[in-house]
C-alpha cells in the first residue's frame, strides 16, 4: 500500500468513526438491552446477592435442621441457575458452525481435572503424607506446587496463545500443531523466570531444604510444560485429548501417588502423541517479539493473582493450620463457574461478536444498532447469569460444609464469597482484555494483588481476612465492571476503532 493510500483509507475510517460515533449516541439515548431482559438481568443479580448474604449469614445458624432446609433451597437454586445457563434464544451466527459435541459431553470434559482429582487426591492423600522429601512433607511440597501452578500457568501460556492464535481460529490442526512447535521453545524458555517469581517468596517462608527446593522447582517446571501444551487442546474438536491427558496425570497418582513426579510426566508424554510429526520444527524455532512475550508474561501474572494468589498466600502464612480441605472446597463453586462460563457462555458471545462484525462489513450503518444491542444484552447477561450460578453453588457448600462439619463453616462461607468476587473480576477483565482494554484489566488486577497482600500482611484471622478482602474486591470489581459494560455498550464503535488504528 502507498502513503497515499494509506491515508485516504485512514480518512475514509475517521469519517466511518464519526458515523459510528453519531450512531452510538443514538444508541445510548435509546437503550442498550430490551426493557424485558434488563429487568430479568436486575431480578437474577438481586437473587445472586441474596444467596452471597446468605452464604454467610447460614456459616452463623447452629441448627442443622434448619441448615439442612436451607441446602434443599439452595439446590434448587443451583439447579435454576443451571437452566438459566443453559437457556436463552441462540443468537444468529453469520457462518456455518463446525459439529460441536452435546453440551452436557463437552461440559464433563471441560471439568475432567476438577472431578478426577477431586476423587483421586483424597484417596492418595495418607499415602502421600507418609513420604518426606530432604526432610520436608511431601504433602507440604506438592501442595505448594498445586497453589502455585495454577497462578503460574495464567503467565505462561499467554504468549502461546498470541503465537497460535491465527492457528486455532482456523481449525487447521495440522497448521496448529506445526506452528506450536515452532514458536514453542522460546517462549518456555523465556517463561522459565516466572518459576523464580514464585519459588523465592516460597523458599523464604516454607525454608526446605535442597532436596524439598528443588523437588517443588521441578514440579513447578514440569507443569509449565504441561499447561502448555494443553493450550493445544483449546482448539476446536481438541476438547477430548485435555480429558485424556488429565486422566492420564489421575491414574499415575492413584498408581504411584509418592513418585511425585509422575502423574505431571505422563500428561506430558500423552499430550506429544499428537505432536509427532511436527517434533522437527522444535529445532527450527520461531522468535516472537521479546517484548510482547514478556508483556504476555506479566499480563497473564496479574491476571492470574486475582484467583490464585490468595490461596498460596494463605497456604505460606497458615503452616500447618492451613485448612485445605475446607479451602478446596469452597474454592469449588467459583471454579465450577468460571469453567461453566467457557463451556456454556462463551460460545454465544463469540458468536455475537462474528455477528456484530459481520454486519459492520455488509449491513448498513443504521442496522448496526440491531446486533450491537443484542451483542451488549449477550455480555452483559452472561455475567449476570454466570454471577447467579456461582452464588448458587456458594451457598449449597456453605450448607453442606454447615450440616457436616459446622466448625469449619466461617472459614467455608468467607472464602466462598471472597473468591466468588475473585470469579467475577477475572471474567469481567477477561471481557475487557477482549475488546482491547488491556490496561484497565490489569490495573484492576494489580490493584487485588496490592489489597490481597496487604490484607494477608496486617489482619490476622483467615475469616476475617477473607471477609476483608471480598469488601475490597467488591470495589475492584464495581470499578472493572463499569469499565467493561461501558465499552461494551457501543462494541461496533469500539471494535472498529481497534480495526481502523491498525492501518
Amino acid at each position: 500500500m502507498t502513503l497515499s493510500e494509506g491515508n485516504q483509507r485512514r480518512k475514509s475510517g475517521w469519517r466511518v468513526l464519526k458515523l459510528l460515533q453519531a450512531g452510538s449516541a443514538r444508541h445510548r439515548l435509546s437503550g442498550s438491552v430490551p426493557q424485558r431482559a434488563e429487568l430479568r438481568n436486575r431480578l437474577e443479580l438481586l437473587i445472586s446477592a441474596v444467596l452471597l448474604v446468605g452464604t454467610v449469614g447460614i456459616s452463623l445458624v447452629h441448627d442443622r435442621g434448619l441448615v439442612a432446609t436451607f441446602g434443599m433451597v439452595a439446590a434448587a437454586c443451583a439447579l435454576l441457575a443451571l437452566v438459566v445457563l443453559a437457556g436463552g434464544r441462540r443468537p444468529p451466527s453469520p457462518e456455518p458452525e463446525p459439529r460441536r459435541l452435546p453440551v452436557s459431553v463437552e461440559l464433563l470434559l471441560h471439568l475432567s481435572p476438577v472431578l478426577l482429582l477431586s476423587l483421586a487426591f483424597p484417596v492418595v492423600s495418607e499415602r502421600i503424607a507418609a513420604v518426606q522429601i530432604g526432610g520436608a512433607s511431601l504433602t507440604g511440597v506438592v501442595l505448594g506446587s498445586s497453589l502455585t501452578v495454577p497462578w503460574l500457568s495464567q503467565s505462561v501460556c499467554m504468549p502461546l496463545y498470541r503465537g497460535v492464535g491465527p492457528q486455532i481460529e482456523a481449525g487447521d490442526r495440522a497448521a496448529l500443531r506445526s506452528r506450536f512447535c515452532a514458536v514453542w521453545p522460546l517462549i518456555a524458555l523465556r517463561a522459565l523466570p516466572v518459576v523464580a517469581v514464585f519459588a523465592l517468596p516460597v523458599q523464604l517462608v516454607m525454608g526446605w531444604s535442597l532436596p524439598a527446593l528443588a523437588a517443588y522447582l521441578a514440579l513447578s517446571i514440569l507443569h509449565l510444560v504441561f499447561a502448555q501444551l494443553l493450550v493445544l487442546t483449546n482448539a476446536p474438536g481438541q476438547r477430548p485429548l485435555w480429558a485424556l491427558a488429565w486422566a492420564g496425570y489421575a491414574g499415575a497418582l492413584l498408581v504411584a501417588p509418592t513418585v511425585w513426579f509422575l502423574p505431571v510426566v505422563v500428561g506430558i508424554l500423552i499430550q506429544l502423541v499428537p505432536l509427532r510429526r511436527h517434533l522437527r520444527e522444535l529445532a527450527r524455532p520461531v522468535h516472537l517479539d521479546r517484548r510482547d512475550v514478556v508483556g504476555d508474561l506479566l499480563g497473564g501474572l496479574l491476571v492470574g493473582s486475582v484467583l490464585w494468589a490468595d490461596k498460596l498466600l494463605f497456604f505460606l502464612t497458615a503452616g500447618r493450620d492451613f485448612a485445605v480441605n475446607t479451602v478446596f472446597l469452597a474454592l469449588l463453586p467459583a471454579i465450577l463457574a468460571y469453567n461453566l462460563y467457557f463451556v456454556l457462555l462463551a460460545p454465544r458471545f463469540d458468536r455475537s461478536v462474528r455477528a456484530l462484525r459481520t454486519a459492520m462489513e455488509e449491513e448498513p450503518l443504521d442496522r448496526l444498532h440491531v446486533h450491537s444491542r443484542a451483542l451488549s444484552g449477550v455480555v452483559g447477561g452472561s455475567l449476570v447469569r454466570i454471577g447467579l450460578a456461582g452464588a448458587a453453588m456458594a451457598f449449597l457448600v456453605t450448607c453442606l460444609v454447615a450440616t457436616l462439619a459446622p466448625g469449619s463453616a466461617a472459614l467455608s462461607a468467607a472464602v466462598s464469597v471472597a473468591s466468588w468476587m475473585f470469579m467475577m473480576t477475572t471474567v469481567v477483565c477477561y471481557k475487557l482484555e477482549y475488546i482491547g482494554q488491556r490496561r484497565p484489566a490489569q490495573l484492576g488486577s494489580a490493584a487485588h494483588l496490592a489489597f490481597t497482600i496487604g490484607t494477608f500482611t496486617v489482619l490476622d484471622g483467615a475469616v476475617q481476612i477473607y471477609l476483608t478482602l471480598a469488601a475490597l474486591e467488591l470495589v475492584v470489581l464495581m470499578a472493572a465492571l463499569r469499565s467493561c459494560l461501558r465499552h461494551w455498550r457501543v462494541p461496533e464503535y469500539t471494535l472498529f476503532w481497534r480495526h481502523a488504528t491498525s492501518w
